[in-house]
């Protein structure tokens, strides 16, 4: 057996004249004659020799790219099509979201469901104005492992709710102090919890990214929400139990149905963290408070928009609105709570006081005063009117992390990094 020159093809000499694969000459010189060849025959057929080894390495290559590209160009032409079927199915999912889109302004068909008839809302409750000045510590409650970052009461003020570092949530009955529910299903720190105003649906927000909404009386998740991209920091209930709003480090709010989990909208516009929310009394609006030292009122209705409050020279940490629905109050991190007129977004005043960051504010249901919790380790009541302060309560040992007011303004919840929660009582 022989080898081709140029392709390194074998033959056998003699039954081949041209190479199978490349088509080289190989016919053989009879020995005289090859004796009698010039020697600059046998250089130009060296010559020839090297160039065509040089196309046949050259068309090897080729094919071998080719026989590489050809099933990629394949895959690529499917990618293609597929691509074109997707701009169709979005086209087309655009098309029917513009005709529904007019149907999102038109009221809801009444459902003759128990659900939707507790959806009416509540009575207005009688509210009596408070000595704010004659406050006593109740009790403490120190079942925790860890920081208690969030704290509410239920609207029948029986029933307390904390979240925690242990990514636990905790409910307490507040007459025998027990816990009535311990909540898992969080897989890191309840950052903040909000029951509804009919106390039976609460719901939690987590550095998980997600949000949950649990029955309250049986302690049941009933769903999950896992469209934030981080953490959850701030859940706010509307007064008429239809419409969650969260609030997250990925710089969004997001709105969602109450009785279905479904995500309504979302809204952008903040610049960093979305660290608390709150919804007017009327439904009608919702303010943030957001790590790029800014406050932002939206219309609740249509995600829009409406101001944006300046004054703070850090995060703002925390938000509440005046149950008269005038007026806005909130914490920073620069120590300081601001007052403002939400209609126009005028600061009314600064209160100052605190040593430290305002982690949390709360507004009394008269509206005549207002309850701050501190990095300075102290729970702060003032009157909201005047900014004068009117008490210091003092006992918490670390930073004070939330604070919650119940619905006839009797109770004065706060939690804290020292691992406990203090029930103080305002006397009549």
């Amino acid at each position: 057996m022989s080898e081709c020159p140029v392709c390194q093809t074998q033959y056998i000499p003699g039954n081949v004249h041209r190479c199978s694969v490349c088509g080289w000459d190989l016919t053989p010189y009879p020995p005289a004659l090859a004796q009698s060849v010039p020697s600059e025959f046998w250089q130009q057929q060296s010559v020839q020799l090297d160039w065509a080894r040089q196309m046949w390495a050259k068309w090897s290559f080729s094919q071998g790219v080719w026989q590489t590209l050809s099933p990629l160009k394949e895959q690529l032409a499917q990618i293609e099509q597929q691509l074109q079927q997707a701009q169709q199915e979005r086209q087309d999912l655009q098309e029917q979201l513009q005709q529904l889109l007019p149907q999102l302004d038109q009221p809801l068909p009444t459902l003759n469901t128990e659900s939707h008839q507790e959806s009416t809302p509540l009575p207005p409750l009688e509210v009596a104005v408070l000595n704010y000045e004659l406050i006593e510590h109740q009790f403490t409650l120190n079942d925790f492992s860890d920081s208690v970052l969030s704290v509410a009461i239920s609207p029948d003020g029986e029933t307390l709710v904390s979240g925690g570092y242990d990514n636990m949530i905790k409910v307490w009955n507040l007459q025998t102090r027990e816990i009535i529910h311990t909540l898992a299903g969080h897989t890191d720190s309840v950052v903040s919890v909000a029951i509804s105003p009919d106390g039976k649906t609460l719901v939690s927000g987590s550095a998980d990214n997600t949000l949950k909404m649990w029955n309250l009386n049986t302690g049941t998740e009933i769903m999950t929400a896992d469209e934030h991209l981080d953490s959850v920091l701030s859940v706010a209930i509307s007064p008429n139990r239809k419409t969650v709003a969260s609030a997250s480090s990925d710089g969004t709010i997001k709105l969602w149905d109450l009785i279905t989990g479904y995500e309504i909208r979302t809204l952008f516009g903040h610049k960093d963290a979305v660290l608390s929310v709150a919804i007017s009394p009327d439904g009608q609006n919702l303010v943030s408070g957001s790590s790029d030292d800014t406050i932002k009122v939206w219309n609740l209705k249509t995600g829009k928009e409406i101001r944006t409050l300046t004054g703070h020279r850090n995060s703002v940490l925390s938000v509440a609105i005046n149950p008269d629905g005038q007026t806005v109050v909130s914490g920073g991190y620069d120590d300081t709570i601001k007052v403002w007129n939400l209609k126009t977004g005028e600061e009314i005043r600064t209160i100052t006081g605190h040593e430290d960051s305002v982690l949390s504010v709360a507004v009394s249901p008269a509206g005549q005063m207002l309850v701050s919790g501190s990095s300075d380790n102290t729970v702060k009541v003032w009157h909201l009117k005047t900014g004068e302060e009117i008490h210091t309560l003092r006992g918490h040992s670390s930073s004070v992390i939330s604070v919650a007011l119940s619905r006839d303004g009797k109770t004065i919840a706060s939690c804290s990094s020292d691992k406990t929660i203090k029930v103080w009582h305002v006397l009549s």
